[in-house]
């Protein structure tokens, strides 16, 4: 962990993964919609601009929580990876299916959202098109976990890459019309864009079904 404290260290892996993450989603996005000969939304240059936006603000939102930790106020353990694994992602699907029920329903986060659902079907920068401000809210949220939680610094980073991964899988064009029964998928989610008002979860579908929220 002392590496983490090395600020060049930090600062350039934080760059080069972020970069790393972005051209794997397109490349992932382009390669699944070419072998199965399927339909992409049309990409336009607002679509690249926004992205690239938001790879930016993804990075520079890491320097609240990088200060933070430098001065002691967030601190990693090599405990307890399991436990916080899983905590994370339950605490995170319900927290999320909370906050993005409110981007739909309550101004003026509606009005932030509105800018990731001009996507109604899928290309390969649906999954950075979104407003800055929610990106933002998003990194605070993950700094705030930490914050609060001493949480085993393993289960921290594969997290983050876990709920990436998640959103590159769930914006990935598909004609199937299979449905989700336990974990979200990019059926799911598609019917989340084409509808917009049903199918709210990011992990699972388990609080769309609690509160009858699931698309039938």
């Amino acid at each position: 962990m002392d590496l983490l404290k090395n600020g060049y260290f930090f600062w350039l892996v934080l760059i080069i993964s972020n970069i790393a993450m972005y051209a794997v989603n397109i490349l992932i996005s382009f390669l699944w919609s070419k072998h199965r000969n399927l339909k992409s939304l049309e990409i336009t240059k607002q679509d690249v601009k926004a992205s690239l936006i938001i790879v930016l603000v993804n990075i520079l939102t890491a320097i609240p929580g990088y200060l933070l930790y430098l001065n002691g106020s967030i601190v990693f353990t090599d405990e307890f990876f399991f436990r916080d694994l899983v905590l994370l992602i339950l605490v995170f699907d319900f927290f999320m299916y909370f906050l993005h029920f409110l981007s739909h329903k309550m101004w003026p986060l509606k009005i932030l959202h509105k800018h990731h659902h001009s996507h109604t079907f899928f290309n390969e920068f649906s999954l950075y098109v979104m407003h800055p401000l929610e990106a933002f809210f998003f990194g605070l949220v993950l700094t705030l976990s930490a914050y609060v939680f001493n949480l085993n610094l393993l289960s921290f980073l594969i997290f983050i890459t876990f709920n990436w991964a998640y959103g590159v899988v769930a914006h990935l064009n598909t004609n199937s019309t299979k449905r989700a029964r336990f974990w979200g998928n990019n059926v799911f989610h598609k019917e989340h864009h084409a509808e917009s008002n049903g199918n709210y979860g990011f992990y699972t579908v388990l609080w769309d079904s609690v509160f009858s929220t699931k698309l039938k």
